[in-house]
């Protein structure tokens, strides 16, 4: 065994926080994102100051990148896919020529959105505002890509939509040119929402698996997804909305809950009166009192005839129609209405839904034109390949510890059941070494990143590590575990492709 401390003194090297230093001061991740992005703009606007007068044509160019651009005498709209009439047009309004970008677009057909986003480039068709004149109504993919909707494409109506969505058009004018040629989905969500002053929100559809939907994924596919990347970078922060029941088969949140039977799990479940006879004390549901019209007691046979005197009810109880079960306390499941399971609660799964909203260091991110800060690499395959060069710069051994947690065949893949199960693997397996060792978590896959310990001094101490990872877990699940030394660990990779 090599000097230093050994991994295997049988106790993850805990994250100190997304903190950078600089200057001597420490930053969070959204704080120097901020930074960066108006350090980007202070530059470019500096660069253009001390810039030589080189013309009226150099002037226009470096205005058109360091400054806003000035307002037009008029507003250019599009008709979509139809060109619109010069009578629906007054005022500061302008039918676009075909050089010319539009402000507004006006869809005048059914569909006509995805013509938008074929005719504009990715940036553009993401980012102008758009105004459904279709009347199909809500639900809609053009209605739901679009800013307003308007009863027909007339000049009244036409004027209303121009002077509503002014505020836009004079946000959309101040973006850099970079912004506007981005085919970045992610700078086009930030975009999207800088111009329009608001948040990724979702709304609740019940339509939809899962019950909620963000009208801009008909734009951006993917927004919600992408918003959860510039969270990560610290130029968007997400706001709690709700959280739904998922089922862990098929990932729909359309459930139904209902009480069953604790015995048959049928839920033909009705609650009767319980009937106490005070003279000899039987007491039960009040179908076996009942004689027609009568209460007769079961036991002894006599009539009762006055409450309070012959008998009292002293409470409720479930019966279950299909099995004659009785019970006070009925179990609570989820019927998913889309794929027919029947889930426990126990094992329903849930989902958390955010809105996500532009942080400062977002706004000057898109203000500013300057690119999206680099992404940490957090996923498995990093975390283990820069640990093992980290080992190899300094001549010391290591090893990788693969740790698999197969799923007990009564519990479902997914729920509150088998994450908690996880968790607790995972919990175990840092006490088992010492807390410097990282483990990487890839639930249900577990890996620790031996430092200073030998592939074969590591399989010497299996029987001792299987021993104490599994004598903690209750319901017995699987547990595989395997050994690789650094010039094995595209092995690795290749075992997690096969949980996938």
């Amino acid at each position: 065994m090599e000097h230093g401390r050994k991994s295997l003194d049988i106790h993850i090297f805990r994250s100190r926080g997304a903190l950078v230093q600089s200057d001597g001061h420490l930053h969070t991740a959204s704080e120097m994102s901020e930074a960066i992005c108006l350090a980007s703009q202070v530059e470019v606007a500096s660069a253009h100051t001390d810039a030589p007068d080189c013309g009226d044509s150099t002037l226009a160019n470096t205005s058109e990148i360091a400054a806003p651009q000035r307002e037009h005498a008029f507003i250019r709209i599009s008709g979509v896919p139809r060109r619109l009439d010069e009578t629906m047009l007054s005022g500061e309004i302008s039918e676009t020529r075909p050089d010319q970008r539009p402000e507004i677009a006006i869809l005048n057909e059914t569909n006509a959105g995805a013509l938008l986003a074929r005719r504009l480039s990715p940036g553009v068709a993401a980012i102008i505002p758009v105004v459904d004149a279709t009347c199909r109504g809500r639900g809609t993919a053009d209605h739901r890509r679009s800013d307003m909707a308007i009863d027909r494409a007339a000049r009244f109506e036409i004027e209303e939509a121009v002077q509503a969505l002014h505020p836009i058009v004079r946000r959309v004018r101040s973006l850099p040119r970079a912004i506007m040629e981005t085919d970045d989905p992610r700078l086009m969500l930030l975009a999207r929402l800088f111009v329009r002053d608001r948040a990724l929100t979702p709304r609740s559809e019940v339509r939809a698996r899962t019950t909620f939907v963000y009208d801009d994924e008909a734009v951006i596919p993917g927004a919600a997804r992408f918003a959860e990347e510039l969270t990560a970078l610290g130029l968007m922060e997400r706001k709690f909305v709700d959280k739904t029941t998922v089922c862990p088969h098929c990932a729909s949140a359309r459930m139904t809950v209902r009480e069953h039977c604790s015995r048959c799990g049928v839920a033909n479940i009705v609650e009767e009166p319980i009937v106490h006879h005070m003279k000899c004390g039987q007491q039960g549901p009040e179908r076996d009192f009942r004689r027609g019209l009568d209460l007769v007691c079961p036991k002894c046979l006599q009539q009762l005839k006055n409450f309070s005197v012959d008998y009292d009810r002293p409470g409720s109880i479930g019966v279950c129609l299909s099995c004659g079960h009785l019970s006070t306390e009925h179990r609570v499941g989820f019927l998913c209405l889309d794929c027919g399971s029947r889930v426990e609660a126990r094992d329903a799964d849930n989902k958390t839904i955010y809105a996500y909203d532009l942080t400062a260091a977002g706004r000057a991110c898109v203000s500013g034109g300057a690119p999206l800060p680099e992404a940490r690499d957090f996923s498995v395959g990093a975390r283990i390949g820069a640990f093992v060069r980290r080992h190899a710069a300094i001549g010391r051994p290591c090893s990788i510890l693969f740790a698999r947690l197969g799923k007990p065949p009564e519990m479902p893949h997914s729920g509150d059941a088998w994450r908690q199960t996880c968790a607790f693997f995972g919990q175990i397996m840092r006490e088992c070494f010492v807390p410097e060792t990282e483990i990487v978590e890839a639930s249900p896959v577990f890996l620790a990143l031996l430092a200073n310990d030998r592939k074969a001094e590591v399989e010497r101490y299996l029987p001792q590590i299987r021993e104490r990872l599994e004598r903690h877990l209750a319901l017995a699940p699987v547990l595989q575990l395997a050994v690789f030394s650094p010039d094995e660990v595209p092995g690795i990779a290749g075992r997690q492709e096969k949980i996938a």
